[in-house]
């Protein structure tokens, strides 16, 4: 037994499917369906049960799966521990969404140098769907965005509730410090893609209420969407932090969205088999940008008690 192989029967178990672990882990399908029955022959015990929707794991594998979690992360701590050790500081990967760092950046990177001696931190930004793809691919160390879903592979802190808000120029008729549900889907919408948490929290709650979402425009930016509402041609459902600036300066407006209100819930999350060794540090630290960042969303965010932690 090998510790490569360990890895990939993780990752496997995680995904529960063959062909999307290999891609995850950058192989040849053939090439892991190898690793895995070479593990179970060395074993010589069956690790998986094989099906039409993938793959799951026998007793024994959950088994295998579990110790090999443990042992995965005492491997990465002992890293940390080492590069500490000798004096250099711990590289950590950081992903963030567009709304979280409109917000916080430059305070989150001095506060990081201040709070954080120990650690160099890389911040990438992205939308959550693909700040959760980098995350099982191994190329971020941790994330904070939206309603990540539960993975077997991930470790989840549920850190605030945000609303969503319906985003419209000044120019807009409707009138009203709120919107229905029901209006704020009736309008020309700006969305990015189906991928996107936006878009499906939408089309969740539509469903529910047996209405139709119109969307005119799909748009993989942002910043693009923003410049619609801009002109005046769309609306849009976002979060507060997007679009701060163009709220503060009248550009845009801002509605809270009502029956029902819709909200988005705010994740720390990384994976299973990683983390640093003084993990209270690092989670003080995401503590207290949760905080900030919570202050400058105002009425519209809604802080999860931690105090177990």
């Amino acid at each position: 037994m090998k510790l490569r192989q360990l890895v990939y029967f993780v990752k496997v178990v995680e995904v529960g499917n063959i062909t999307k672990a290999a891609e995850q882990l950058n192989l040849a399908q053939t090439a892991l369906g190898i690793q895995i029955r070479n593990l179970e022959d060395s074993l010589q015990i069956q690790l998986l049960d094989r099906h039409s929707r993938g793959v799951s794991a026998t007793p024994a594998g959950m088994l295998l799966y579990e110790r090999a979690i443990e042992v995965l992360q005492r491997i990465e701590e002992t890293k940390r521990d080492l590069i500490s050790l000798g004096g250099e500081k711990v590289r950590v990967r950081l992903g963030a969404t567009p709304s979280i760092l409109k917000l916080l950046g430059t305070d989150l990177l001095v506060a990081a140098r201040e709070q954080l001696p120990n650690i160099t931190l890389h911040v990438v930004e992205e939308l959550s769907f693909v700040l959760t793809d980098a995350l099982e691919r191994g190329e971020l160390d941790y994330v904070l965005a939206f309603d990540i879903e539960d993975n077997p592979g991930l470790r989840r802190i549920a850190l605030m509730e945000e609303d969503l808000l319906f985003i419209s120029s000044p120019n807009d008729k409707s009138s009203g410090e709120d919107v229905s549900f029901r209006q704020a889907v009736s309008g020309d919408l700006a969305l990015v893609s189906n991928r996107d948490i936006i878009w499906k929290r939408v089309h969740e709650v539509a469903a529910r209420l047996s209405l139709d979402v119109k969307i005119t425009y799909q748009v993989q930016s942002m910043e693009a969407i923003k410049a619609l509402i801009l002109h005046g041609v769309a609306q849009s459902l976002m979060p507060y932090g997007i679009v701060s600036e163009e709220i503060k300066s009248g550009e845009l407006i801002a509605r809270r969205v009502e029956r029902p209100n819709v909200k988005l819930t705010l994740f720390l999350a990384y994976p299973a088999h990683k983390g640093l060794a003084d993990e209270k540090q690092f989670l003080s630290f995401v503590f207290d940008m949760v905080n900030r960042l919570a202050a400058a969303i105002g009425p519209h965010a809604h802080l999860i008690d931690h105090a177990d932690l």
